[in-house]
């Protein structure tokens, strides 16, 4: 009987153990797609901002 109540706790360990590390890969799953989104969000942000820049001294240039 003492048996099966450590092979229990063992089972309950080893459960919560396997619980606790799934949880943190999906925690840096779930952040490296965050962090991918948001730079690619910033990425395409830079990229009009820089279009948008250059077409304004594209036009000063023109002017003058």
């Amino acid at each position: 009987m003492e048996n099966a109540r450590i092979l229990d706790e063992r089972l309950k360990r080893i459960i919560g153990e396997v619980g606790h590390r799934a949880g943190s890969e999906i925690r840096r799953s779930l952040l490296q797609d965050m962090e991918n989104s948001f730079t690619a969000a910033l990425e395409a942000h830079c990229r009009r901002e820089t279009e948008k820049l250059l077409k304004l001294f594209s036009e000063a240039v023109n002017k003058i």
